[in-house]
């Protein structure tokens, strides 16, 4: 049992990174149809500048998150500016925007192989690392901090999207980009928005995580494509929906770890996923979000 609860922690903190992923791409998505190819390279970065900021520049802690924070947002704005308005004045179709970001996200990991090098680096730690018992589970701050993050960011997004004028103007736009402009609103600070809040989301997720995972510049592949699966899960279309499909596919790569190997995870979940593509063809929980929106 007691084993049982472990596994279940490490895979609920593993798919609350997932899903803050899938939810900044699902933001994303939801204001202009593209896929951010780039958006685990923003939790790269959000551990990396950690390291940059905190360890090589020496700045206090306190004031070297704000830094991180900053300096992803202005990546993101960099390819608000650099690739997604010029491709859209242009009348590119999502699928070459698509590949902009898949450009821009190659030219993030050159950038950062240039600063950072190709090795595994230790990232400062906002909180302990010491195990800690929560009732008959070992763990420890740091992993809670995360999953703390990831309740605290659906809540966010609940209350941007659902209490606020500004929110109906985002669901607007992902409705109808259309209609949208011509009842005034401005598209485009929408999506300027939804790059800005993911790489929000997403940098203050590497920063928990790289403490954990070690800060490495490989890791945003790997993560934009575990967060693409459990958009594509839990449903492309809802924020909440590709969250709920992050802690899935958590859950789902622990369990099978403790209780199997892990050289099966990856297939296993991939087959889940078109197992649930047959059937449901917008994901799990994505033909409940579009009638209910």
């Amino acid at each position: 049992m007691e084993k049982l609860g472990y596994l279940l922690l490490a895979g609920i903190t593993n798919g609350s990174v997932y899903g803050l992923i899938g939810l900044s791409l699902s933001i994303i998505y939801g204001s202009s149809r593209v896929i951010n190819f780039a958006q685990g390279d923003f939790v790269m970065l959000g551990a990396m500048c950690a390291i940059l900021f905190s360890v090589t520049a020496a700045v206090p802690l306190g004031l070297a998150v704000p830094l991180v924070l900053v300096a992803v947002m202005l990546v993101a704005l960099g390819l608000d500016y650099g690739v997604y308005r010029p491709l859209v004045r242009r009348g590119a179709p999502p699928l070459t925007i698509m590949m902009g970001t898949l450009g821009a996200a190659i030219v993030i990991f050159g950038a950062a192989l240039q600063i950072w090098g190709p090795d595994q680096q230790f990232v400062p730690t906002l909180f302990s690392l010491e195990p800690m018992k929560l009732g008959v589970l070992i763990t420890n701050s740091q992993q809670l901090a995360i999953i703390a993050l990831f309740a605290a960011c659906l809540a966010v997004t609940w209350f941007i999207l659902y209490r606020t004028r500004f929110g109906l103007s985002v669901r607007a736009t992902g409705v109808n980009p259309r209609v949208a402009l011509l009842m005034g609103i401005r598209s485009e600070r929408i999506v300027q928005f939804s790059f800005l809040f993911s790489a929000l989301v997403s940098s203050m997720s590497g920063i928990l995580v790289g403490p954990i995972l070690g800060g490495q510049i490989g890791m945003g592949l790997i993560l934009t494509v575990k967060g693409f699966m459990a958009a594509i899960l839990g449903g492309l279309g809802s924020p909440f929906a590709a969250a709920a499909g992050g802690i899935a596919i958590g859950m789902m790569e622990s369990l099978m770890a403790g209780y199997g190997t892990s050289l099966y995870a990856e297939p296993a979940i991939f087959l889940l996923i078109l197992l649930v593509l047959f059937v449901r063809p917008y994901g799990l929980l994505g033909d409940y979000e579009a009638e209910k929106r």
